[in-house]
């Protein structure tokens, strides 16, 4: 692969353009005070500076074209501004910048394959940057619920990494993801291969709806792009140290910084988690759960030339979780024995995941090259016994699931040159993957299963052993033209060709005896295709306004039924979704004030449900149809110095169509039409204020703050006859603390009301969410 990229690099630096174009400036406060080591950057380039003492920048050899600069420096907040370059031009581009508590940022996404300011995307998106995510007090993607509006993320089960997302109603329900998780442009194959931990990140954005055309399979829900930060020129550092109840210890150190100025750059983080436990457990009379996680994240960036970048990261993860799955088999037991279990087995969840990708970037006068080539090595098994399904003392039922998973993945996109002065702006490419499975589960029946079933000749153990393969491809392609100075049109489609095979067999062993064969080895395979089209009309109303209307399309991978009776069983379908929808997005009174609203309708087509349409076999099929409409609202105000607020709120109105299942109190299918679907509230809404006092006059840039959070969820449903539910529910959490330029110090809170709630429920198993928890963090930077 290195030799590939080296000839890339030479073929493409070798016409040598003339470089004509200058931009020059300074960068100070609205006061006119110079602002040093701020960070200037042309969007969609290598080209960047940072100011000097007396906050001038100067970035050189620029082609003529239109761009786009971007200012940040710490405690301001960002701005961009768009600026065309003429042949042999100086341009001088003066800017002021206002303080953050006293102005938004100007937030860059790169959503669409390309960066940007995410108010002029006409499309539903959420963004955070880092300051963000750490005033959220973010540490795992359990806490994005209702961060934005429709997103919910399903709690499964008291582990780092069982958890998974469900926007505008749409999740999984089999082996795939319904919101496709990328990390670093690297798509995490896996339902929880997803890095859990949120370590040096810089960037989460949340797309809601249907992003088939740029994001491919399982983005038909939408998509979760989390970015982590990358080294520059400017050396940096930090350390932190939290420690709360429950035994909670999180240190985290960074590093980031040039190795040869201007040419390499080089970054390091890594995070230790651990947590007491949190539940008892009866047959012990001990604790039950323990966390303790590891994480790295590892960065390195080559610029060969200004047209040229090449990143390669690393991210690696190691948990060790005892007691995951602490769950009940009765929804009063819960409330009425809170964080309490019963169970003879430990639990242990053991997970190794890592990460490793290589992304090289050109920017021509002719067009933008890109490459993504990353290798995922995924490892998630349990201890012993494994998981007590049984959920009690009895030695009667237990499993111990051994997944290995490896993915290689290879994407190559162009697009339109960053400063094409050209009314159409177009980006298209190939993908292409290769996931190697192989799953052993054990399932052991203990001698107290007898009990259950007296003829069973317990003890003995059932072992099942598959392997997969699962290949793919995909060509896409998107373009939007200006058909006016105001008005847009984009039109996208995308092609997929997936194909699975699987190998399964099974043994029987009782002890001391090795396992014979129980079932022989059967291959499976099927092969999927899929069609995600895209259109936009969008209008700038204003500058700072946005007006549009969208069509997408998304898809959810077919899959493999290895207990069908029949051939014709084997294969279930992908799974369609189709959305409609409007949105209106503004920044005004001076960048005090972001107000976006969306309404969408989305329809679900040939949903993937475990059911058994004869009451024997229980298979993956598709019976599902559901549709969904509902408003969503972004604010964030600034009304006075210091204080900023920030609201998300949604509103849907999620049925089915169509529901075919089997019921067995009467034998039969029944359609269970104008169900509400599982795990979805009608309504969302997360309330944030903040209130920040600087000291001015400070050397150190002394300043303390305190802020709340109100977090409301919805009734929602556990099982699909909506027969069992969650009641409506309030969370609070609460932060306080001081900051200096290389110091803060801060006192947290969650659900500090203790609300017991039920974060899951599903066939007679149900967990509880978080209890309240509270801490105190510091964190150094150098």
């Amino acid at each position: 692969m290195k030799y590939l990229y080296t000839l890339l690099i030479i073929l493409f630096s070798l016409p040598v353009f003339a470089q004509s174009g200058n931009v020059q400036g300074s960068i100070t406060t609205t006061s006119g005070l110079p602002i040093p080591k701020a960070t200037v950057k042309l969007l969609n380039t290598n080209l960047g500076s940072t100011t000097d003492d007396q906050g001038k920048y100067a970035i050189s050899h620029l082609e003529t074209g239109d761009y786009t600069i971007s200012i940040s420096a710490l405690g301001y907040a960002s701005q961009l501004k768009s600026f065309t370059i003429k042949k042999g031009q100086t341009l001088n581009l003066d800017f002021k910048l206002a303080e953050s508590s006293q102005q938004l940022n100007e937030v860059t996404v790169s959503s669409e394959k390309r960066q940007e300011s995410v108010q002029n995307i006409p499309a539903a998106i959420t963004s955070l940057d880092a300051k963000q995510i750490r005033d959220y007090h973010l540490w795992d993607i359990t806490n994005l619920t209702a961060i934005a509006p429709n997103l919910f993320v399903i709690e499964h089960g008291n582990s780092t990494s069982s958890n998974f997302f469900n926007i505008r109603g749409v999740m999984g329900f089999s082996s795939e993801q319904a919101v496709a998780t990328y990390v670093d442009g690297v798509y995490q194959s896996d339902y929880f291969s997803a890095p859990p931990l949120f370590n040096d990140i810089q960037s989460i954005e949340v797309l809601r709806g249907p992003q088939g055309t740029l994001y491919g399979r399982n983005a038909y829900g939408g998509v979760v792009n989390i970015t982590t930060r990358q080294p520059g020129n400017t050396p940096m550092g930090y350390a932190e140290a939290t420690f709360g109840n429950y035994g909670q210890q999180r240190y985290t150190v960074g590093l980031s910084g040039p190795v040869i100025k201007d040419r390499l750059f080089a970054s390091g983080s890594f995070t230790y988690n651990h947590r007491g436990s949190i539940y008892y457990n009866e047959f012990t009379h001990s604790g039950y759960d323990r966390r303790e996680d590891y994480n790295g994240n590892f960065s390195l960036r080559y610029l060969p030339s200004a047209n040229w970048s090449l990143a390669l990261n690393a991210k690696t993860e190691s948990d060790n979780d005892r007691g995951s799955f602490p769950w009940v088999t009765s929804i009063d037991d819960v409330f009425s024995k809170p964080y309490q279990v019963n169970s003879n087995n430990t639990n242990v969840e053991r997970r190794n995941n890592l990460n490793t990708s290589l992304a090289a970037n050109y920017y021509g006068k002719d067009f933008n090259f890109t490459s993504v080539s990353s290798y995922t090595n995924f490892h998630i098994w349990y201890e012993g016994p494994g998981v007590d399904y049984d959920f009690s003392p009895l030695d009667a039922l237990s499993t111990a699931p051994d997944t290995r998973q490896q993915v290689y993945a290879q994407e190559l996109r162009f697009s339109s040159p960053s400063a094409s002065q050209s009314k159409l702006k177009w980006v298209g490419g190939a993908y292409g993957f290769m996931e190697n499975l192989k799953v052993t589960t054990p399932t052991f029946y203990g001698p107290d299963y007898v009990q259950f079933d007296p003829a069973s000749g317990a003890p003995f153990t059932t072992i099942d052993h598959s392997r997969g393969t699962n290949k793919g491809y995909a060509f896409f392609g998107q373009a939007t033209y200006s058909l006016t100075g105001k008005l847009d049109f984009t039109a996208g489609i995308r092609y997929d060709v997936e194909n699975r095979g699987l190998n399964d067999y099974s043994d029987y062993q009782k002890d001391p005896n090795p396992p014979v064969l129980l079932s022989p080895a059967h291959d499976y395979g099927a092969t999927f295709h899929a069609v995600t089209p895209k259109f936009v009309l969008s209008y700038k109303l204003q500058d700072n306004m946005l007006l549009y209307g969208s069509y997408a399309r998304g898809f959810r991978a077919g899959g493999l039924n290895t207990n069908a009776p029949t051939p014709a069983q084997v294969p279930y379908q992908p799974e369609h979704s189709d959305n409609y929808e409007i949105g209106w997005k503004n920044m005004l009174f001076n960048n005090k004030l972001k107000l976006n609203l969306t309404a969408f309708y989305l329809e679900q087509h040939n949903q993937q449900i475990s059911t058994a349409m004869d009451g024997v076999n229980t298979l993956i099929l598709n019976v599902g149809e559901m549709h969904n409409k509902g408003v969503e609202l972004e604010v964030t105000a600034l009304p006075v110095k210091g204080l900023q607020i920030d609201w998300n709120a949604s509103y849907s109105h999620a049925r089915y169509t169509s529901l075919l299942l089997y019921d067995a109190t009467v034998g039969a299918v029944v359609n269970y039409k104008g169900d509400q679907p599982i795990n979805t509230p009608p309504v969302t809404s997360m309330l944030a204020a903040q209130y920040t006092y600087d000291f001015s006059g400070s050397k150190q840039k002394l300043a303390a703050y305190v802020r709340g959070e109100y977090r409301y969820i919805d009734k929602f449903y556990f099982d699909f006859v909506n027969g069992l539910s969650q009641p409506a529910c309030s969370l609070f959490n609460a932060k306080a603390g001081i900051t200096t330029k290389n110091y803060e110090l801060n006192f947290w809170a969650r659900n500090i009301f203790d609300k017991k709630y039920v974060a899951y429920g599903s066939f007679g198993t149900f967990l509880l969410g978080a209890p309240e928890t509270y801490g105190i963090t510091l964190i150094a930077k150098f």
